[in-house]
C-alpha cells in the first residue's frame, strides 16, 4: 500500500495532466468555428498559457521554494549547453537519416505543417502566432513537467523516479487528439521521440541543478527550428526513424553523463 504522503505527492501531477486533457477535449471542437490559421494558433497559445498558470499554482502550493527561485538562472553555461545539445541532436539525426538513405528536401517558407486546410489571412501574423505558441509551449511544458512534476517526485522518490515519472506524464500530455487514426500514427511515429526527448531533457535538468532555462533552451530551440526551417525528411524504411532517434539520444545522454557538473543519479532523495 502506498503511504498517504506518497499518494499526495502525485495528486498535483494528475491534476496537471487532467487539466491538459480537458483543454484538448474542449479546444479541438472549437476549431470548427475557425477558417483561418491565426485564431487557431492564438487558441493554441492560450491553451499552453492555462497549463502554465496551473503549473505555477501547483508549484506555489506544493513547493517550499519561492517562484523566483524556480525561474532563477543557476548557470549560463548549462543554458548554452542546452542550445549546443539541440544543435548536436539535429546534426546527428539528419546525418544518420541521410546516411541510411532518407531523402531530405526543403519546402516553401513558412511551412504550416498540419494546418494546410486552413486559410492564412495575414502571413506574418500567422507565422508570429505559430512561432509564439511553439516557443512558449516549450517553456510551459518545461515549467510544468520538469520544474514541477520532476522536482516534486525527486524530492520524495529520488532522481531516477523523478525523470521517469516526468517523462511518462510529459508523453501522455502529447496524446491530445481522441481519434483512433491519430493515436495509431502517434504510437508509430512520435511516441519514441517524445519518450527519449523527455528522458534527455529531464537528465539535462538534473545536470544543470534544476535550471529550467537549460531545459527550455534545448526544447525551445528545437521547436523554433521545426517551425522556422521547412525541411521535410522522407525515410526509405520506418526502421531508419527509430535508429536515428535512439542513436542520437544515446550519444547525447552519454556525453551529458560525463560532463563534470553534477553527481550521478540518486535512487532515493538525499
Amino acid at each position: 500500500m502506498i503511504p498517504d504522503r506518497s499518494y499526495r505527492s502525485f495528486l498535483g501531477v494528475f491534476v496537471l495532466l487532467a487539466v491538459s486533457f480537458l483543454i484538448y477535449f474542449v479546444r479541438y471542437p472549437m476549431w470548427e468555428f475557425f477558417s483561418f490559421i491565426e485564431p487557431i494558433f492564438a487558441l493554441e497559445f492560450l491553451s499552453y498559457f492555462i497549463v502554465f498558470v496551473v503549473a505555477l499554482l501547483l508549484l506555489k502550493k506544493d513547493s517550499r521554494k519561492s517562484l523566483s527561485s524556480v525561474f532563477r538562472n543557476k548557470g549560463s553555461f548549462m543554458v548554452l549547453m542546452g542550445l549546443l545539445f539541440a544543435l548536436l541532436y539535429l546534426g546527428l539525426w539528419y546525418l544518420i537519416s541521410f546516411g541510411l538513405g532518407s531523402r531530405i528536401e526543403l519546402t516553401s517558407f513558412p511551412s504550416f505543417r498540419g494546418f494546410e486546410n486552413y486559410a492564412v489571412y495575414s502571413l506574418p501574423l500567422a507565422f508570429g502566432f505559430y512561432l509564439a505558441f511553439a516557443v512558449f509551449g516549450a517553456f510551459a511544458e518545461e515549467v510544468a513537467y520538469r520544474g514541477y512534476v520532476q522536482t516534486r517526485i525527486v524530492s520524495r522518490f529520488g532522481d531516477v523516479a523523478g525523470v521517469l515519472v516526468a517523462t511518462v506524464f510529459f508523453s501522455l500530455q502529447h496524446i491530445h487528439v481522441f481519434e483512433i487514426v491519430w493515436l495509431s500514427n502517434f504510437f508509430q511515429t512520435q511516441l519514441l521521440h517524445v519518450v527519449l526527448f523527455g528522458i534527455f531533457t529531464g537528465y539535462l535538468f538534473l545536470k544543470s541543478k534544476d535550471n529550467v532555462w537549460s531545459a527550455f533552451a534545448f526544447h525551445g530551440f528545437l521547436n523554433f527550428f521545426s517551425v522556422s526551417v521547412p525541411i521535410v525528411v522522407t525515410h526509405s524504411f520506418q526502421l531508419t526513424y527509430y535508429v536515428a532517434e535512439i542513436a542520437s539520444f544515446t550519444v547525447m545522454i552519454l556525453l551529458l553523463r560525463y560532463l563534470p557538473i553534477r553527481t550521478q543519479f540518486s535512487w532515493r532523495p538525499t
